[in-house]
């Protein structure tokens, strides 16, 4: 071989060698992150509270470009999504089934912002 040749496959070589694998985010084990979560209520938000169900927990966790998905777990165990990080992410169930018509303002639906930024408290 030509040393053109010695060059190339050494400079391919060292390419190769400079790219580390990603590893894996493990789902479960000590290196697992960590998800937090806040039990949230109609007794707690009064007249705010958005949804049909009178309780349940909210939770966030980073997903991995570090946008923050905030969901809310059902006491039946069911997790819904909050925000539209959660939502794009299509592992949750839809809130809309949950979500209270707006009074106020049919066919609109209360505001679902104190939620989310209950959730979003715990990614802090």
């Amino acid at each position: 071989m030509s040393w053109k040749k010695y060059m190339v496959i050494g400079l391919l070589l060292l390419a190769t060698g400079c790219v580390g694998e990603q590893q894996p985010t493990p789902v479960f084990g000590p290196a697992a992150p960590q998800v937090k979560t806040a039990a949230v209520s109609e007794e707690q938000f009064k007249d705010q509270w958005p949804l049909t169900i009178s309780s349940g927990r909210v939770s966030c966790v980073l997903n991995s470009r570090g946008g923050q998905i905030v969901t809310f777990i059902a006491s039946d165990g069911k997790e819904y999504s909050l925000n539209g990080t959660a939502k794009g992410s299509g592992n949750f169930l839809p809130i809309e089934g949950l979500w209270k018509p707006d009074p106020t303002n049919p066919p609109a639906k209360k505001n679902i912002g104190v939620l989310i930024d209950e959730g979003l408290k715990l990614c802090s």
